[in-house]
């Protein structure tokens, strides 16, 4: 279904919010979109909430619209329970029968372009969580995650997290919430993983989440063909640039609110290289 979609609506961070889902199917809908893909932090699945409910929503809405989704996971994601059901023959972990999960390393044609994904992300949260109810260890991308993934190239690459974003900023604002300066490095490991995935697949897109705020930049990627864009979604709200519409014939974005209202943030930012310094 990806390789023959023409049109894939990309949804950021969900964290289990049924109404934003129900809504956001709808706009996707009306636009013509049968396959969307989410960014993590799916949060559908959950310890103690009645999951199996929830999916059902999901999964009813979806079949009302023709449409299927699938889901990678992030770091606030139930990774023993995604990671006990089985991988099909293609490389998916069907939850329902139109919902499906894109394990680390999983790889795609979509249009002409080749698609990689790569799930998980640090949680700077860690310390105020429970291991086993609220957090897992498994979030973290890893080295085995990395070799999965592989150094073919990929046109796009769609995780949780993102290569670059404005370093400086985030640990200000971590600080003012009061993280400690360990929750901050082990909140970076991830973001320095990925980077390491943008060096080794050199795409020319790369979609992310995990960050609650809207972001689009141009990285330069050393050895690259082509420019990388980095977008990152924000989460779902009202007036959160949550969903995203990616054109396959040619890698475009046009970005909506959940009630389908075209979003036109101020995006662009100066072309930096992937150390982070401003680009020539």
């Amino acid at each position: 279904m990806l390789s023959q979609s023409t049109r894939i609506g990309i949804m950021g961070d969900l964290h289990g919010d049924i109404e934003h889902a129900l809504q956001a199917f709808r706009a996707f809908a009306d636009r013509g979109v049968h396959v969307v893909v989410q960014l993590g932090d799916w949060g559908i699945l959950w310890p103690g909430r009645n999951w199996r409910i929830d999916l059902n929503k999901i999964s009813r809405a979806l079949a009302r619209h023709q449409m299927t989704m699938f889901f990678l996971d992030g770091n606030h994601d139930w990774h023993p329970k995604l990671a006990a059901y089985p991988v099909d023959p293609d490389g998916l972990r069907w939850i329902a029968n139109n919902v499906a999960h894109l394990p680390r390393g999983y790889r795609a044609q979509i249009g002409e372009f080749t698609l990689a994904i790569l799930g998980g992300a640090n949680s700077i949260d860690r310390e105020l969580r429970k291991e086993g109810i609220s957090w897992w260890p498994e979030e973290q991308i890893t080295e085995a995650d990395l070799r999965r993934l592989g150094s073919e190239r990929a046109d796009v690459l769609v995780g949780h997290e993102a290569p670059l974003m404005d370093e400086p900023d985030l640990e200000q604002r971590a600080r003012e919430l009061g993280f400690s300066t360990d929750d901050i490095r082990y909140a970076t490991e991830s973001r320095v993983m990925f980077r390491r995935a943008v060096l080794q697949t050199r795409p020319r897109l790369t979609l992310g989440g995990h960050y609650h705020r809207f972001h689009d930049q141009v990285l330069t990627v050393p050895g690259a063909a082509y420019p990388t864009r980095v977008v990152v979604l924000d989460m779902n709200g009202t007036n959160r640039v949550n969903l995203a519409i990616l054109d396959t014939a040619t890698l475009g974005l046009e970005f909506l609110y959940r009630n389908g209202a075209p979003a036109v943030p101020d995006t662009h930012e100066p072309e930096r290289t992937d150390d982070g310094r401003p680009g020539s």
